[in-house]
């Protein structure tokens, strides 16, 4: 499998993902000209997209979605809870619009999903099995527990939410009421709480780690990657080794990760 993220980050995002038989995006927060550039860079034409799985209806992750679905007409994936209000967010604009609620087959691709918590109608993590290796999106969830690790397990890549530094959010000029909001439960991931995913996600099997869905004004890469490294040595988990971590961001595109 192939995987790139297009953008990713609190104003916007996105990712791609080939299989042998598949080609798909995993939220479409983006501008439509901006992501038919990205993917013919990728190596994909527009029109061969096969299908779009969105996380949940936060226009951060939906904000290209009509105008995709618009113009090249293809089947969106939502899970069954937050089917009805993704459908008045997009007017309807795709009538191939397929909810679901439990692991589904598409092309060659097992489909299951894990439930976030998250002030959406409902946000869920993706993961994506080929019969040979799997690949994981977890972001916008605000509690961490083992049930992550599970989802994971086994998982050669993962993209995991990595969003605040805590210290950063704390002394920062946001409002006291989106402060909490974004450190609650139902809110997203500080760098703490991810690097202590990174040693359990490690240990289930994880070889490559990418941070993402960085806040621009309560984190930076340098900020998100130094904690999850201090707490992989702390554990004697060598990076570069015994898993390798990448941050990816708002503004620019991921590498393509070969997952085989």
């Amino acid at each position: 499998m192939k995987f790139q993220t297009l953008c990713s980050g609190s104003k916007g995002n996105c990712a791609v993902l080939q299989s042998e038989q598949a080609k798909i995006l995993i939220d479409i927060g983006m501008p439509l000209s901006v992501l038919e550039k990205d993917l013919l860079a990728f190596g994909i034409r527009p029109e061969k997209i096969d299908a779009i799985f969105v996380t949940h209806e936060h226009s951060d992750h939906i904000s290209g979605l009509e105008a995709f679905s618009k113009k090249y007409d293809k089947q969106v994936f939502v899970h069954k809870k937050g089917f009805l209000t993704l459908a008045k967010k997009s007017y309807y604009a795709n009538h191939k619009i397929t909810h679901f609620d439990k692991p589904f087959e598409f092309k060659d691709l097992m489909v299951s999903t894990f439930e976030c918590s998250h002030d959406s109608a409902y946000c869920c993590g993706y993961r994506f099995d080929d019969g040979k290796n799997a690949i994981a999106t977890i972001t916008d969830l605000g509690v961490a527990d083992s049930s992550v690790i599970d989802f994971v397990k086994g998982c050669k890549l993962v993209l995991l939410e990595s969003n605040h530094d805590e210290e950063t959010l704390i002394n920062g000029n946001y409002p006291a009421v989106l402060k909490r909001r974004i450190s609650g439960l139902k809110g997203h991931l500080s760098n703490a709480q991810a690097s202590r995913l990174a040693v359990e996600m490690q240990k289930a099997g994880v070889k490559r780690l990418l941070l993402g869905h960085l806040s621009q004004n309560n984190n930076s890469p340098e900020l998100a990657f130094y904690e999850t490294l201090q707490m992989l040595n702390k554990n004697n988990i060598r990076e570069g080794v015994d898993i390798v971590v990448d941050v990816v961001t708002q503004d620019k595109k991921s590498e393509v990760y070969h997952v085989e």
